[in-house]
Order: structure tokens, then C-alpha cells, then sequence
């Protein structure tokens, strides 16, 4: 996109979006009315250039802002111009407004390749013990399924409410985290737990964040992909389990384009809680999956891309989160 400031058509501009991803750079989208142009927008719009990348600013339409005039004037804001945030918990952490977030994020999430080998998973709340005999010692199965949970730092709770959601189905299920600076170290751990494994599940936890570059030839660039350590153990992964793991994307589709060899791959587009909850739901099978990628992953998939299923087994477990 050139630097000149122009008007584009919503097509156009949703191409060059595609292309600054696919490159690596950050996208920035802000909007608003800028009917009256003051220092406040100036700073709101010179903040979003400064997070770097291309910047893309929407216009509300007429009809749009006299819907957000009405409703504030039905709630008497233009008579009360400041807000107690120590309240905004009490209105968002509603169950009403919750149960709408985790049906969002249901709807979001898209099944980008299915393998049709080991999905979906199948709850087992008993454990993988089996049945014996009184007189017969009971060697309890903890491989049965492994989840390993890529984060950027172990310290974050990134795949907390994912471990949780999939103990509450597979309480015999072994949940391994680990960052790049930890991956080198457990290789060899969780390279041995896959491969005695049945079904693996890889999560990632890769959010692009503003200023967050890595070196190539000619400077830096806005990084969407995973630390070396961690896409090594990854690669590794699926070199020994292709077939039999899914990868999930919990927040970055673009993480696949750097493992084309993944033969399962969902994506969530977010990496909140009831993402999680929504991803764990659809990995056995308990809701429907209908998403269609709003992007295109280069060598993996085209923007529309989604393959529908249905749901096919009834919850194991917590069907939103909880605040």
C-alpha cells in the first residue's frame, strides 16, 4: 500500500491487508467519526501509525454514528461524561453477555485441515484404566493423549483454561507447557511422551504484538511466527506424529504456513478464554465447525477456506468460561 493517503474499496483493501500479513508486517485498523477533527483523534491516530506496519482507518457511516449518539443518549451519558470502571465487571460479567462471547467464539472456530484420522477426540471422564479383575493390578494410561502448549513465557496463563477444559473430559490427559526458553531442554520428554501417544494436541499461543521484530535482510520486520526453539520442537512433533496430532492456532492462522506438513489444523483467531473453551469443544466434537479463514495462508489455504462438522458428541465439560 502506497505511503499516499488514499480512499480504497473495502476489496482492495482487504487485499492489501492479506499481502502486509503474509509479509510479516503488523496490520493497525482503527475507526470513529472524525466529524470534528480535534487533538484527540490526532494522538489516537498518530498512536496506531506508531505501532508500526500499515494502518487502516474506517469511517462510520452517518447511520452508524446516530445509532452510538442514540444509545448514549438512552443511557444518559451525554448528562454523566464520566465512567466508574470499577463497575464495567458487573455489566460485562453478566451470563447473558458471556454466554454471547462464547457463542462468538464457537462460531470462529475454523477447521483449516482435517486428516479425518483422529478427529474428533473422545471424552473418557473414567480415565484410560479399563476394567480388571479383583486379583489383576491396574496400570493406569497416561499417553492416552498429550497436549503440549507453546506460550511465549510459562509465567503467562496462556493454556490454563485449555488444560482444564480437556482434564475435565480426559482427566488421564498429559498437559506439557513449554516457551523457547525451555524447549530445547524438554525436547526429549515430550518427543517421547508423542510417540507413545495415541492422539496429540499442539497449541499455540503466538499473538503479534506492536514492536515485536525480528532480523532480515534490510532491518526489521514485524514477527507473526514462533520462537526458533519452539517451531523446532513443533517441527519435531510432527515429524513423529503427523497423522495423529492437531494443531491448534490460538490466535495466529499464519502459524501453519511455516508447518505445511500439518495434516490437522484449527484456528481461533484469539487467544481469550473462551477461545479455549470453544477450541477444546470442538476438538471432541460438541459443537459444530463452520468457520471460513477471513485471510489467506500462503501454501496452505485460501481466504473462504473451512470444512464443516458437525457436532457429533455431547459436553464433557464446561460449555463457557467463567470470569
Amino acid at each position: 500500500m502506497d505511503s499516499v493517503t488514499k480512499i480504497l474499496p473495502l476489496d482492495r483493501i482487504q487485499r492489501e491487508a492479506e499481502n502486509a500479513r503474509a509479509t510479516g508486517q503488523q496490520v493497525i485498523f482503527a475507526n470513529g467519526c472524525f466529524d470534528m477533527l480535534h487533538v484527540g483523534h490526532v494522538r489516537y491516530l498518530q498512536g496506531a501509525k506508531d505501532l508500526g506496519g500499515i494502518l487502516i482507518v474506517a469511517i462510520n457511516s452517518d447511520e452508524s454514528v446516530r445509532k452510538i449518539l442514540e444509545l448514549k443518549a438512552s443511557l444518559g451519558l451525554q448528562r454523566a461524561r464520566l465512567t466508574d470502571l470499577s463497575q464495567l465487571p458487573k455489566t460485562i460479567g453478566k451470563p447473558e453477555n458471556l454466554a454471547v462471547g462464547q457463542r462468538v467464539a464457537d462460531e470462529a472456530v475454523t477447521t483449516v485441515r482435517d486428516n479425518g484420522q483422529m478427529l474428533p477426540l473422545h471424552a473418557n471422564a473414567t480415565g484410560t484404566t479399563g476394567s480388571a479383575l479383583p486379583y489383576q493390578s491396574v496400570v493406569q494410561v497416561r499417553n492416552h493423549l498429550v497436549v503440549v502448549i507453546f506460550s511465549e513465557d510459562l509465567r503467562t496463563d496462556s493454556g490454563r483454561m485449555l488444560e482444564r477444559q480437556i482434564l475435565a473430559r480426559t482427566p488421564d490427559a498429559r498437559v506439557m507447557y513449554v516457551d523457547a526458553r525451555s524447549a530445547a531442554g524438554m525436547s526429549a520428554d515430550v518427543l517421547a511422551a508423542v510417540d507413545a501417544a495415541q492422539q496429540v494436541v499442539a497449541a499455540v499461543y503466538v499473538i503479534p504484538t506492536a514492536g515485536r521484530a525480528i532480523a532480515v535482510a534490510g532491518g526489521l520486520t514485524n514477527s507473526v511466527a514462533m520462537a526458533d526453539a519452539n517451531a523446532a520442537l513443533l517441527n519435531a512433533i510432527l515429524e513423529h506424529a503427523g497423522p495423529r496430532t492437531a494443531m491448534l492456532a490460538m490466535g495466529n492462522p499464519y502459524l501453519a504456513q511455516d508447518f505445511p506438513s500439518v495434516q490437522n489444523y484449527l484456528c481461533t483467531f484469539s487467544n481469550a478464554t473462551v477461545s479455549e473453551v470453544a477450541a477444546v469443544k470442538a476438538l471432541f466434537g460438541e459443537i459444530p465447525t463452520h468457520g471460513h479463514l477471513p485471510v489467506t495462508i500462503p501454501g496452505i489455504a485460501s481466504r473462504g477456506t473451512g470444512l464443516d462438522r458437525p457436532a457429533v458428541n455431547s459436553s464433557g465439560g464446561s460449555t463457557h468460561a467463567h470470569p
